[in-house]
């Protein structure tokens, strides 16, 4: 949203807090994100948040029907997939090239991932869309949607290939993105005086 220019206010949850349960409570849901609109109500759920997005901002998604329907089944692979990754890999914005001892599941999930990257990518220039350094050439859900992978291969000492390494740096060098880790990474640093009893 934040690059799209779509004005939205944030509101905070501590996640690990006493009261984080009644706190999501008062928004129809019990994980985050949660999306509200004044007409629609609480959407949860990252996919149907950015689907309903989509709806009202139909250029979130790439124009060319072909490369959209490729963006959505890689959303749709994300948004099922790669559970060794997402659970052996939690998502750090302080963290970087951080040792980690994965698994063979986990490793195989990461290089899927860097090959359907891969697969946009070649389908992209199949296409002839200019080429921005995205997924699908200009910045859309889909790059939105892998953002946390690219702070996680960023986190952890893994291997990647040049591809990739130059996918992570265009999406870390994105304003909104490199917001948003900074942002985490002001919230780990506030978490970790309020441990020390700052």
């Amino acid at each position: 949203m934040r690059h799209f220019g779509i004005e939205f206010d944030e509101v905070q949850l501590g996640l690990f807090s006493d009261t984080w349960a009644d706190d999501i409570a008062q928004y129809d849901s019990r994980t985050v994100p949660v999306l509200v609109d004044e007409q629609l109500g609480s959407i949860t759920d990252s996919l149907a948040i950015l689907e309903t997005l989509a709806d009202f901002f139909p250029h979130m998604w790439p124009n060319r029907a072909k490369l959209r329907a490729k963006a959505r089944s890689a959303c749709a692979q994300m948004h099922s997939g790669f559970m060794a990754m997402r659970s052996e890999m939690p998502m750090n914005c302080s963290a970087y090239r951080r040792q980690l001892d994965i698994s063979d599941a986990c490793a195989a999930d990461v290089m899927a991932v860097q090959a359907l990257w891969q697969q946009c990518r070649d389908l992209t220039s199949e296409m002839e869309v200019p080429d921005e350094g995205f997924l699908f050439g200009e910045f859309s859900i889909a790059d939105a949607f892998f953002a946390p992978v690219v702070i996680r291969l960023n986190a952890y000492a893994v291997s990647t290939s040049e591809p990739t390494q130059a996918y992570m740096q265009t999406m870390l060098a994105n304003p909104a993105i490199a917001a948003w880790v900074a942002e985490g990474q002001a919230e780990t640093v506030i978490l970790a005086e309020d441990e020390a009893g700052h």
